[in-house]
């Protein structure tokens, strides 16, 4: 068992009893929930799609009256005297946000469409941050209703009491994962292949065109953290020199007209004000302005596809997905992960066909299916005229007592099916909206429920086969005939005693530059695959038969071996 899952188990076990009860239970107010999707649609930083804000909006929610709901189990709550003085102060605040002529507008708005009072609005939301924030303040501060573990170190553990609020609620854990999956999603890759007319931060901003040719954002949000230094800059600028509150969507356009009048013919300010105005009309096409009516939850209501018509994945699909991942995948993933990656990429391509074939009538033509078919066919049987990936396929149709044809019907044709129904779907504009998107989480949600398969089980799986003993570095770390760059994975000790690599990733990433030009000339040369698991005893072989110096070659070859140590399972 790892250190901190030692930590996290302690904890656990340490955890007050008190938190467990049911008494003086105080259930999420609906009020809070309603004024919080609302809140967090129009005046939250961070212009976020309808769907999104359903999810945080509840989960924020959880995190808040998971913690009050915790203390007070405990007898820790705000006194009369301080909530009295917070609510007095509270009611003092909006009085002046309500003669703010920027915020009375909006807030007499919201007033209106959740047909809630100034009352209801301290009371059952206001009031209720600040209880939190009070609380959590002073818990830390004094260690009031924190838990001390070996080392007398205090903590809260949060993810417990949240999950035990949640059951307290009602509130599944797959209920909570189809909102947080819940999201439009475009089909083609998030990076631009056109030029911009404005500089962009390239580690936020992802770029597509919707069905008309224009550009939008690759996800229905916005936020002004994605944008340049330069520009988040300029609209602080605008913010002081206009008097504006944090950028929203309640007066997006207050900024907008802010930077029209900086973009005028004679201001210094033209280039970067015209830059930003590019990019907010962009967001004007891409993200949702009305939120519509808010959501009222209904805990554990799933959506899901007709079981009757369902098009259920074979197990030897998942499976075969998984082995495929774990042995050929360059990043060497860990079991755990091939795990999760194999259910997730499954779940999405099953989806896809149920939700083209029930919702839209929609599936691949059978001469399709043939001819493509025949194509991979023709390209697996090209492969397998190379030595080593013959011998792969071989140990894998002995592992799952499976013939080749199998294989390929039900791994590589599943498989190609997604893509060619993905490209369907973008070239004849079916089950997508007008920006080329689609809610892949809700229908992944669907086909989960239908088919039974559910995240919380499939993440208990997950968490079970993490639970290995971690390598530590060795200090001082030893030397070697050979050179490692910076970026290196420490070494550290296997079972036996041999030198491994205690973090692992795809090996080029962290080659020195000589090592790295020798490994290109090998890959070049012999036409090799990527580095995995699969590929590791070929690439070793070759290395021997390469004609280059002899001396690099063999500190190649000793990497190699500490490498091939470290990805074993």
């Amino acid at each position: 068992m790892s250190y901190w899952q030692k930590q996290t188990k302690e904890t656990n076990e340490q955890k007050n009893t008190l938190a467990d009860s049911g008494d003086n239970f105080r259930p999420i107010s609906e009020i809070y929930l309603k004024i919080h999707q609302y809140e967090l649609f129009y005046r939250d930083h961070r212009m976020q799609s309808k769907e999104a804000v359903t999810f945080y909006a509840l989960n924020d929610a959880i995190n808040k009256y998971a913690l009050i709901d915790y203390l007070q189990q405990q007898n820790i709550t705000l006194s009369d005297e301080k909530r009295q003085l917070q609510r007095e102060l509270l009611e003092e605040q909006l009085t002046k946000d309500l003669q703010d002529p920027l915020l009375k507008p909006y807030l007499e708005t919201m007033f209106q469409v959740l047909n809630i009072s100034n009352q209801d609005y301290i009371e059952q939301y206001l009031l209720i941050n600040t209880e939190h924030d009070l609380l959590k303040e002073d818990m830390f501060s004094s260690n009031k209703g924190l838990v001390q573990d070996e080392s007398g170190l205090f903590s809260y553990p949060s993810s417990d009491q949240q999950s035990l609020y949640q059951k307290k609620m009602g509130i599944s854990f797959d209920y909570l994962e189809y909102l947080a999956e819940s999201k439009l999603i475009h089909i083609e890759p998030d990076h631009p292949k056109f030029d911009l007319p404005f500089a962009i931060d390239s580690n936020f901003f992802n770029f597509t065109k919707n069905l008309a040719g224009e550009p939008i954002f690759a996800s229905k949000e916005f936020s002004e953290s994605d944008l340049t230094m330069e520009q988040r800059d300029f609209l602080y600028v605008i913010k002081k020199q206009y008097n504006l509150h944090e950028l929203g969507r309640y007066n997006f356009n207050l900024y907008k007209d802010a930077l029209q009048q900086e973009a005028a013919p004679d201001s210094e300010n033209k280039a970067i004000a015209n830059e930003l105005m590019e990019i907010f009309e962009i967001a004007e096409r891409t993200i949702d302005w009305d939120i519509g009516e808010v959501t009222n939850y209904e805990f554990n209501e799933i959506p899901m596809f007709d079981v009757n018509q369902l098009r259920k994945h074979k197990d030897i699909t998942l499976q075969l997905y998984e082995h495929e991942y774990y042995y050929r995948e360059e990043e060497i993933p860990k079991k755990f992960y091939a795990f999760r990656i194999a259910h997730e990429e499954i779940v999405a391509m099953y989806a896809l066909f149920n939700y083209l074939k029930q919702d839209f009538g929609i599936e691949l033509d059978e001469t399709i299916r043939s001819s493509t078919r025949a194509k991979l066919e023709k390209s697996l049987n090209e492969q397998l005229q190379n030595p080593s990936f013959k011998k792969y396929i071989d140990d894998l149709l002995q592992t799952f007592e499976i013939p080749l044809s199998a294989y390929i019907n039900d791994y590589l044709l599943v498989k190609e099916e997604y893509e060619l129904l993905l490209q369907l779907m973008k070239d004849q504009n079916i089950g997508i909206d007008p920006d080329g998107r689609y809610n892949k989480g809700w229908i992944e949600a669907r086909y989960r429920t239908a088919a039974d398969l559910l995240w919380e089980d499939q993440f208990q799986k997950m968490w079970d086969m993490q639970l290995t003993e971690v390598v530590e570095p060795l200090e001082p770390q030893p030397e070697f005939s050979f050179s490692l760059s910076e970026y290196a994975p420490p070494i550290g000790l296997n079972d036996e005693g041999q030198y491994i690599f205690v973090n692992i990733y795809a090996l080029h990433s962290w080659l020195t530059e000589e090592q790295q030009t020798l490994f290109d000339l090998l890959v070049k040369t012999y036409d090799l695959p990527v580095l995995s698991r699969y590929s590791m005893t070929e690439y070793k072989e070759k290395l021997d038969q390469l004609k280059a110096d002899e001396n690099k070659k063999k500190q190649l070859l000793e990497i190699l071996d500490i490498f091939e140590r470290s990805i074993r399972e």
